[in-house]
């Protein structure tokens, strides 16, 4: 090297050298912190903070497969976004979908599963007044209460149509079993919710089934992909990895709860 343009060459030469460094660093010293918030059967968080679900359980072999050192915590869904949003460190979460405002602050991994097409769970006196798989809009239209789940994304086609609907009678509430709860007492009608978690919950509580369904949806695109999403402070070099060891492992199975006995059956 030129003695004479190695002084310029140095400031590069380190920025290169940090930039490297860093991703070993995380990996050798700090596992990586995968956020989780409980919603079976995709994430379980038990008692004495056992981790487990179909898809926790596959990103544990993903990670090990990548050689990243992790750590699960579990956190609400809109802290887990506020989280990313910040990007104080390196941080993931698992199963999300990717949408416009989150690819703003967040990085995506290839996608890991997708679920069966989105349904509606419905009161069932209501059902005798709806069209065989009513369309999202046609739900909409008819001023049924609603309930939804805070801070959560239902994908983007389905997003964009809630934006422009409100209900002075529609309800937000953390958790879906609370959602199927509300409906079998008759404070709301229907709630969106894929049919993987749908069997899984009424499973939990058959004494539901008198009072609520199950019903597909007309019109509705393929089931968004769901992702491991990284804070931008994530270096894109895991991400990277975990791409990787995504495409060299079998894809997630859903565990499906069947309406006789209660037992999963794949």
């Amino acid at each position: 090297m030129d003695r004479q343009s190695s002084p310029l060459l140095r400031p590069l030469l380190l920025a290169l050298a940090v930039f490297v460094a860093a991703p070993a660093a995380m990996a050798q010293n700090e596992p990586l912190t995968v956020l989780v918030f409980h919603r079976p059967p995709y994430y379980v968080v038990g008692k004495g903070r056992h981790f487990g679900g179909f898809l926790l359980d596959y990103t544990k072999n993903v990670l090990d497969a990548a050689h990243i050192p992790f750590r699960f915590a579990e956190a609400p869904p809109k802290r887990i976004l506020k989280t990313l949003e910040e990007g104080a460190s390196a941080t993931c979460a698992v199963g999300w979908f990717k949408t416009a405002e989150r690819e703003a602050y967040a990085r995506f991994s290839d996608p890991i599963f997708t679920g069966s097409p989105m349904g509606v769970a419905v009161r069932t006196e209501r059902i005798r007044t709806l069209p065989h798989a009513p369309t999202a809009d046609a739900l909409l239209r008819r001023g049924m209460r609603l309930g939804l789940r805070q801070g959560f994304s239902y994908g983007d086609w389905l997003d964009a149509k809630l934006v422009g609907h409100r209900n002075a009678a529609d309800l937000t509430v953390a958790e879906n079993d609370q959602l199927l709860e509300m409906i079998a007492r008759g404070r709301i009608d229907y709630t969106f919710i894929g049919p993987e978690e749908y069997d899984w919950l009424v499973s939990k509580h058959p004494e539901l089934r008198k009072k609520i369904r199950f019903m597909a949806l007309g019109g509705i695109p393929p089931e968004t992909p769901r992702h491991i999403m990284c804070g931008k402070n994530t270096p894109p070099e895991i991400v990277e990895r975990i791409n990787e060891a995504i495409r060299s492992l079998p894809p997630p199975v859903a565990v499906s709860i069947g309406p006789g006995n209660g037992r999963p059956r794949p």
